[in-house]
């Protein structure tokens, strides 16, 4: 078991200190004064009730009904009538008392109400500084133009009356999701967040500046140069290349097409006559036309025969030069130049300020209308332009020590995962296709012959292929689940302390000797983590896991690269390691138009994509044609072998691509790489398996110094109150148990009928484009900002329920630091 020597971070670029303002502390001081008051006044009442009963019937008739009137009023807590004069002294102090700590009450919380608009202008205006901050201006910026108008002009007055109280609202609510995140919950976006990597020992010294990197949307440039087709010439600067998954079989050829199926065709003189002609850089399209009519061409390309493009590698880190370089010879300056001008707008955004960003970003739309001849569509606009910040500062609460005294944890837990993980399902049911197909005995199998067999099969098989309907193996999978499900609920794995699962190292090892070997742990996992304290322990928090083999880390090579001499560069450290551990690995070529797949060559070998087309003079490339299937029957998986050497492929696509957002020759690949599916917490997982049986509140469950899960707590929509009055909403939830600072996120209700494939992909799609409700949030309950924000989310899903998780690490006076690392098991305790 070891750790991999490189560690990442991201820590937001806004201090948690820059929005204590937006708590009204001295209105909650009065509050909490008057709600002391509250409680006294209660154990007053019941003493002052007892006392009126008892003493009622000594008193004359004519002065008890006023004597009732008196314990009328207490006990319904309204103002108290004048006691008759006739009720022993005590009790009228009593009533005296009474009376006066409702009125002390009273009085509070109307200066509450005072104080309260007063501190309101006050946070507003906090709220402006924090808009107005450079960083906070450029991360906005490329969120939408529109969003960054709205915001800078509240930034610019907050209190403008002239402006309307939605939209007031409405820029309130944008600056505080945001800050919180970038303050509590940093992703890399923009100037929100800084990335940083060190060695696991620690800071490698030197200096500690910033770095930036903004890039053109890869697919609005693929887009722009294909709009150079209707230009005159453009046959002497597009080429066509035959397609490299060309795999002859007999008589009969196969090949695939990037984003849908395998075809096979007749291996005659015309497919002949490309292998002779074309070769493996293809020929520029003029040069074809002299042996083929430019209909039959056009057809090829139709068919997915051939490829028509500029022929530039998928990897180029600045493809509006090169394609400004390709032009200028062939159609000359005056088409050269917009794509020229785009370069220098990609060079120039990083180290311009927010007011020269917004007229280059201007001038990037006059481009792109320029170059296609039409308006630009709003959505392809809005991210025209990426940006990464990086910072070769140290981070603040690395603890490498805490890990290293738990390792014996999280392999226990990495061995766990892929029972809890649905990628299991995936390649059991790879597994059995291909052995249904083909036999476990069977030689290797070109991987396009399986594939056109995975193609065949229609929508329902495919769905209940890859989810092991009907296997008996994934079957006994899903009861070993709902098994561990149970035993962490019941408290079969550990003990029960107070609100926390401690699970026993023990028991745990000794449940997961029962698994079957089709559920191999996983070989590299990348943990993200969080150092903390709780209850005077050192804690590291696991936020999430997903696969190792330097993934993650692969986006951030170029951007932390460092050059000068003696000093520890992340891609260097990434892939040495990569080459050391795993010397089969096996990237796959394509980013598919997107900026978060690109990344400099790290692993041994790489798998060119159907269209993809790799970097000049790259070694250790392989096309689909090269690559065979065989099975293991021992594990139950299916292995890639390349066709020149016979050896094993490990296939790790080094993407930030979901699976399901990709072409369906991708999703198929990916059946044969390291998991990307797992989601979400212990607790996540539960309650997908069982979406019905979600109970109301769960502890955290812990594994030595390791929080494998936050204590959470569910809770239906439609019996969550709305937040109108000051501290009505905190008393409500405080009365559920619930911790005053907590992140919520907002859940959709559990699908109707069997889960599918399909529908859990729609299912995923349909999260993607609202990714602002499915988003952890952060909750203050006494911040009547983010009371907003909760309520205006929770109003957008009326029949689903708000999932809860206590705020571990607690708040501090920085920005949160949230750290990736690797932990691998050697090849007798993993799927290697």
């Amino acid at each position: 078991m070891t750790f991999s020597p490189y560690v990442l971070f991201r820590r937001g670029t806004l201090p948690y200190s820059a929005l204590t303002g937006l708590v009204p502390t001295q209105t909650w001081a009065l509050l909490d004064e008057a709600d002391h008051h509250d409680r006294q006044r209660t154990a007053l009442a019941a003493d002052l009730e007892q006392a009126l009963h008892d003493a009622i019937p000594d008193l004359p008739p004519t002065d008890r009904a006023a004597a009732l009137a008196v314990r009328r009023a207490v006990h319904n807590d309204r103002p108290l009538p004048k006691p008759p004069a006739t009720l022993p002294h005590s009790c009228r102090e009593q009533a005296d008392q009474w009376a006066r700590s409702r009125q002390r009450s009273a009085d509070l919380r109307a200066e509450a109400q005072t104080c309260h608009d007063g501190e309101l202008d006050t946070a507003r205006k906090v709220l402006a500084e924090v808009a107005r901050t450079p960083d906070f201006q450029a991360g906005l910026q490329l969120s939408g133009a529109d969003l960054h108008r709205e915001v800078s002009a509240y930034a610019a007055d907050p209190y403008d009356r002239r402006r309307k109280a939605a939209r007031r609202r409405r820029a309130e609510s944008t600056i505080v999701s945001y800050a919180y995140r970038v303050a509590l919950k940093p992703s890399p976006f923009g100037t929100f967040t800084e990335i940083g990597a060190h060695p696991w020992t620690g800071h490698p010294g030197g200096t500690g500046g910033r770095v930036s990197t903004a890039r053109l949307n890869l697919g609005l440039v693929a887009w722009l140069a294909d709009a150079l087709r209707r230009v005159d010439g453009a046959d002497r600067l597009f080429r066509i290349r035959l397609n490299h998954t060309l795999t002859v079989d007999g008589d009969r050829v196969l090949f695939l097409r990037p984003l849908d199926r395998v075809v096979s065709a007749r291996y005659g003189d015309l497919v002949r006559l490309l292998q002779q002609t074309l070769g493996d850089d293809g020929l520029p399209e003029h040069e074809l036309h002299r042996l083929l009519p430019a209909d039959t061409v056009d057809n090829l390309v139709k068919l997915g025969l051939c490829h028509r493009d500029l022929g530039l590698p998928d990897q180029t880190l600045r493809p509006a030069e090169a394609v400004a370089d390709l032009v200028r010879p062939i159609l000359g300056e005056r088409h050269a130049d917009g794509f020229d001008r785009l370069q220098r707008i990609e060079d120039e955004f990083a180290g311009a300020d927010v007011a020269r960003r917004a007229v280059l970003l201007d001038d990037l739309t006059d481009q792109v209308q320029r170059i296609s001849g039409e308006p630009p569509q709003a959505e392809a606009m809005r991210a025209a332009i990426y940006e990464d910040v990086g910072t070769h500062a140290p981070s603040a609460t690395w603890r490498p020590d805490v890990l290293e005294a738990n390792r014996d944890g999280l392999a226990l837990f990495q061995r766990l995962l892929p029972l809890l993980d649905d990628a299991t399902m995936t390649r059991l049911g790879l597994y059995r296709l291909f052995t249904r197909t083909f036999g476990t005995a069977a030689g290797p199998v070109d991987l396009l012959r399986f594939y056109q067999v995975f193609d065949a099969l229609t929508p329902d098989e495919t769905a209940a292929l890859m989810t092991g309907a009907d296997d008996p193996h994934a079957v006994l999978i899903r009861r070993h689940r709902t098994d561990f499900y149970r035993r962490l609920q019941d408290g079969r794995l550990g003990a029960t302390d107070g609100d926390r699962i401690l699970v026993d190292p023990r028991l745990l090892h000794d449940f997961l000797a029962g698994l079957p070997t089709a559920s191999p742990a996983w070989r590299s996992t990348a943990y993200r983590v969080q150092f903390g304290t709780a209850d005077g322990q050192t804690l590291a928090v696991v936020n999430g896991v997903t696969t190792g083999h330097g993934v993650f880390f692969s986006r951030f090579c170029d951007l932390l690269r460092r050059t000068g001499p003696g000093d520890w560069d992340l891609g260097t450290a990434v892939g040495a390691h990569l080459h050391r551990t795993g010397p089969r690995q096996t990237d796959i070529t394509a980013t598919l138009g997107l900026n978060f797949n690109l990344h400099p060559r790290l692993t041994p070998y790489e798998l060119l994509y159907p269209g993809s087309v790799a970097r000049p003079a790259a070694t250790g490339v392989l096309t689909l044609a090269d690559v065979t299937v065989v099975a293991d029957p021992d594990r139950r998986r299916l292995r890639l072998l390349s066709r020149r050497d016979g050896a094993p492929l490990d296939l790790v696509p080094l993407n930030f691509l979901y699976p399901a957002a990709a072409p369906p020759p991708y999703r198929f690949l990916c059946g044969f790489a390291p998991t990307r599916t797992y989601r979400g917490g212990l607790w996540e997982q539960t309650d997908r398996a069982h979406p019905h049986d979600a109970p109301p509140h769960r502890p955290r469950v812990m594994l030595g110094d390791l929080v494998l899960d936050r204590r959470t707590w569910r809770i239906p929509i439609d019996e969550l109150p709305r937040p109108d009055g000051l501290d009505a909403f905190d008393r409500w939830w405080r009365g559920r148990g619930l911790p005053r600072t907590a992140f919520f996120r907002i859940v959709a209700p559990p699908p109707d009928g069997p889960r599918d494939l399909i529908s859990e992909t729609r299912r995923w799609a349909l999260e993607a484009r609202t990714a602002r409700l499915h988003k952890p949030h952060f909750l203050d309950v006494r911040n009547p900002f983010l009371l907003s924000v909760l309520d205006r989310q929770a109003r957008a899903c009326p029949d689903g329920s708000l999932m809860v998780q206590e705020c571990l690490p607690a708040v501090g006076k920085d920005a949160a630091e949230e750290f990736f690392v690797e932990h691998d098991l050697d090849g007798d305790h993993a799927d290697d």
